[in-house]
């Protein structure tokens, strides 16, 4: 994973997306998770700390860890505003997701809104998921987010043309519309190319057209539960919404909750 990606024009315009904005089901998610299973809380992929602010005001102690050092000076600055004791519980450090030793455990690590698919080999996501079990006290909970897959967005050419996500007007009077497309599927190694296009009309009508490609990795619900047992987790629980729901074949989400059996 680089920290090229989020290191782009996307960290300045990641908060106020309303993409991001309307998950505001996950965030209570995570924070009611802390609450039940307690804290030091670990927060792997961690961006602007949207989630890690609102845990740390839910009065836990979390560590963010964020490779993009764009993302993670917001999350700076979003830390500066919170009341002095938020602010305190709050630890923000760079670092891969896939290899990094913080000399600390935690009682829960959650890897929120999509962080694991940008991990794109089985070897990065197994060392992720073995890097969080020795950072788990005896019995700690991993919470780990991924979309369902559609099948169609996996092979049909309709989904090769820019489809509208979103237009909002942005504080300093920027107008964004956003567009998305997947430039390529990749069938074999489930991975799509995807493409998400920025077109935004500047205060004084200069326009400007901005494209952010990454390519995402997509999972099956049994190949996440195997990988889990593999790097010496348990799952406890699978959701297939941030209601606790059961996954079904409509459910948007696949959140599995795993337990470290060491």
């Amino acid at each position: 994973m680089s920290s090229a990606l989020y290191d782009s024009f996307i960290a300045d315009y990641y908060d106020e997306s309303p993409v991001v904005q309307k998950r505001l089901q996950d965030v209570a998610f995570y924070r009611d998770a802390a609450r039940d299973y307690g804290d030091p809380v670990l927060e792997l992929g961690c961006g602007t700390g949207r989630v890690t602010m609102a845990v740390a005001e839910a009065g836990k102690r979390i560590t963010g860890l964020e490779l993009s050092e764009r993302m993670l000076e917001r999350a700076v600055k979003k830390r500066g505003g919170l009341r002095v004791e938020a602010r305190e519980r709050v630890h923000l450090v760079q670092g891969d997701m896939a290899k990094f030793d913080l000399g600390e455990r935690f009682r829960l690590a959650i890897i929120p809104f999509r962080a694991f698919q940008h991990l794109l080999e089985v070897r990065q996501q197994m060392d992720c998921l073995e890097c969080v079990r020795k950072h788990l006290m005896p019995k700690g909970r991993l919470i780990l987010d991924v979309f369902q897959t559609d099948a169609e967005r996996m092979h049909d050419p309709v989904h090769h043309r820019e489809m509208l996500v979103s237009e909002y007007k942005a504080p300093d009077g920027r107008q964004v519309r956003i567009t998305e497309r997947v430039a390529a599927f990749h069938r074999a190694e489930q991975r799509n190319d995807v493409e998400m296009i920025f077109s935004v009309v500047h205060p004084g009508g200069r326009k400007e057209r901005l494209v952010f490609a990454w390519t995402l990795r997509y999972f099956f619900r049994y190949e996440v539960e195997h990988l889990l047992v593999r790097c010496g987790f348990k799952v406890t629980a699978l959701y297939g919404d941030f209601d606790r729901t059961p996954v079904r074949d409509d459910s948007p989400e696949m959140i599995f909750v795993a337990e470290s059996l060491e």
